[in-house]
């Protein structure tokens, strides 16, 4: 994903680089946890958002993403869909400005653009790259055990719509304090936009869009995306 990340260059063989690109681009989107901030008697609680993330065993969508970088004056875009499925793992196919699709499955990743041949690693021959998958996998399936060990947590509804709420998660320790100052979510049945804040000032929002959880099983395409 995020197509205009370095991760284009080809340096998947880096941990701390791919590391850090791999949770930018997939971001990948999303998360939920454990801090809570009450505005009224009936606001969501945590095991409530746990729930509602969490039971959804398989997720289609679009998104679009928007990077702002200190050392641009124009934000950087790209959009695509995403299917996150709770057995298989995470499929993030983005369409423009170029393909590129990346697959991340609980002890693998495949990255693959254009018509290019995949790359794939595995958690053996990159941990660091696997520590950062974890976490952002634990967000998409609401696993707030993972979440509450790297990150402190603050819950909130939305004073407008008790359907609407908002996680803003902020690094413990390192290495993700080293690389993000918060992680914002914001949702209601889904997960709807996403904020990475990064320590050195870049920026990266996506939006999560025609959310949908039929079909209920996957395809022989889908199916075949994470045989690898």
């Amino acid at each position: 994903m995020l197509a205009q990340n370095n991760i284009a260059r080809g340096d998947i063989h880096t941990p701390r680089t791919t590391a850090k690109r791999l949770l930018r681009n997939v971001t990948l989107g999303l998360s939920l946890c454990a801090g809570l901030i009450s505005f009224s008697s009936n606001a969501i609680t945590l095991p409530d958002l746990q729930e509602k993330l969490s039971n959804q065993p398989i997720v289609r969508g679009d998104f679009e993403q928007t990077r702002k970088m200190e050392m641009f004056n124009a934000p950087l875009t790209s959009q695509g869909q995403f299917l996150l499925a709770e057995k298989q793992g995470l499929l993030w196919q983005q369409t423009t400005p170029f393909p590129v699709a990346l697959v991340l499955t609980k002890d693998k990743l495949s990255q693959q653009f254009g018509d290019q041949d995949a790359q794939v690693v595995s958690a053996s021959e990159n941990p660091m790259v696997f520590y950062f998958s974890h976490v952002f996998l634990s967000l998409f399936k609401g696993d707030t055990s993972q979440l509450t060990e790297q990150f402190e947590l603050a819950l909130s509804q939305q004073p407008n719509n008790e359907e609407e709420w908002q996680l803003v998660l902020t690094p413990k320790a390192s290495p993700l304090n080293a690389v993000f100052k918060t992680i914002t979510i914001n949702g209601d049945t889904f997960i709807n936009h996403l904020t990475l804040t990064e320590i050195r000032g870049d920026v990266t929002d996506i939006t999560f869009s025609n959310q949908r959880t039929a079909p209920a099983e996957l395809t022989v395409e889908e199916q075949r995306a994470f045989q690898f």
